[in-house]
């Protein structure tokens, strides 16, 4: 089903009543917290795509610590999996951590130190809950953390050295004043570049209902640019209103390529940040075979380097998967479609996209079990597990749970991702 994205501007003005609200989408964004909280172990895709446990809460740490609690992990480009974890000493005193997960590695060895936490002048981060890393193609690391002067920074580990890119009470290269970051919304694009929410001061400085959310980029090289800011003007002569939704970040051949939802006077929307130039590929409103899209995810889209883009929506209340690729917008997948085994899809995750075109989802089924699936570019649709696909879940007597929330997938296909043990 395609439809060509620049012929339905005349159908804005049909918009759905259903409440959002009413409506089971997604498994991520803020759902993440919820799965993690009762996770037991972290699994990776090895080289050969069988999903590998990594590491487990009970397990040792490197530190020659316990393992009290798994972060969310991200895929790193080199298939590696980055995580935070809380360990927990024999005196019972717990900290927090980041750490590599190499599932290629032997049971014994597949987790290593991945950031050391040593001050650098006044950047001290205090990583004192799951830091949500991300990491780049150059093994720089990014995460949110307090500083030991109570204050939050954006942190970039690389070469060994701590870098505090942002924090509370930095200024914008545009001259506003950094209120708030918003922990577990970095991504990393081209060039040591993050991408980030977080909230601009009003213009009464002690006044906190004049904070304005944003979407802010960081980087040594070129300090703190605003992308969109709440009460600004961007296209289409539309203006971004809260909340913003968290943004997927991708380097492409022109720079850092970043997509997004946020709320406009007409609706929700969909953004794509190219080289400088914004667009609104996706607003609510648009006819679709479904209906009108009367809700946008905000979970992080799907993205690609050639500007491919993924997003879960709501269309008189049937979630659903659209793929907007130049110019033309298809419905990937919707509530009620069939999954290989012959059971029906209930809610559905936010997508994630790969260099090949192939879009990872976890959703839930009829029979009330969470898995993920595999779209791939050819239109085969797999659930994660099947021999037809190298992405696949060893078939077991035993098989785990898989909190779909938290799926990580890199360009390349592999994945990571919490589950039982």
């Amino acid at each position: 089903m395609k439809i060509k994205v620049f012929a339905l501007a005349a159908a804005l003005l049909s918009m759905c009543a259903a409440n959002a609200h009413a409506i089971t989408l997604s498994l991520q964004g803020e759902g993440a917290n919820l799965a993690a909280n009762n996770s037991e172990a972290l699994y990776a895709s090895d080289g050969s795509g069988n999903s590998v446990l990594v590491t487990f809460v009970g397990a040792s740490a490197p530190n020659g610590e316990t393992f009290s609690e798994i972060g969310v992990p991200s895929m790193m480009p080199d298939g590696r999996v980055l995580f935070g974890a809380e360990s927990t000493s024999q005196d019972q005193k717990a900290h927090w951590g980041i750490y590599f997960g190499n599932p290629d590695n032997s049971s014994l060895n597949r987790v290593k130190r991945a950031v050391e936490i040593q001050p650098n002048g006044d950047c001290a981060p205090l990583v004192n809950g799951d830091p949500y890393p991300v990491a780049d193609a150059d093994g720089a690391i990014a995460f949110i953390s307090h500083l030991s002067d109570k204050r939050d920074a954006l942190v970039l580990y690389s070469g060994g050295k701590l870098t505090c890119l942002a924090r509370s009470g930095s200024k914008t290269n545009e001259g506003h004043d950094i209120a708030l970051l918003s922990f577990g919304s970095p991504q990393m694009g081209d060039n040591g570049q993050v991408v980030f929410n977080a909230w601009l001061r009003g213009a009464t400085k002690d006044d906190p209902s004049l904070h304005r959310q944003a979407l802010l980029m960081a980087s040594q090289a070129r300090g703190i640019s605003e992308i969109a800011v709440e009460g600004d003007v961007g296209p289409n002569n539309t203006r971004y209103e809260r909340p913003f939704g968290l943004p997927s970040a991708t380097a492409a051949p022109r720079g850092t390529l970043i997509a997004f939802t946020a709320r406009t006077p007409s609706g929700a929307a969909l953004f794509l940040y190219n080289n400088g130039t914004m667009s609104r590929i996706l607003p609510t409103g648009i006819v679709t075979p479904l209906g009108p899209v009367s809700y946008l995810s905000p979970g992080r889209p799907g993205l690609m380097a050639d500007g491919t883009t993924a997003v879960l929506a709501g269309c008189a209340r049937i979630p659903a998967i659209f793929k907007l690729a130049r110019q033309r917008l298809d419905v990937s997948m919707q509530r009620g479609q069939l999954t290989p085994f012959g059971t029906e899809l209930e809610s559905l995750g936010d997508p994630v996209l790969t260099g090949s075109g192939a879009m990872f989802i976890g959703a839930t089924d009829s029979d009330g079990h969470e898995k993920l699936y595999v779209l791939e570019g050819n239109g085969g649709f797999h659930e994660v597990g099947m021999p037809e696909i190298i992405y696949r879940i060893a078939m077991s007597s035993h098989r785990h749970s898989i909190f779909t929330g938290t799926l990580t997938v890199n360009q390349h296909g592999d994945f990571a991702y919490l589950g039982g043990k």
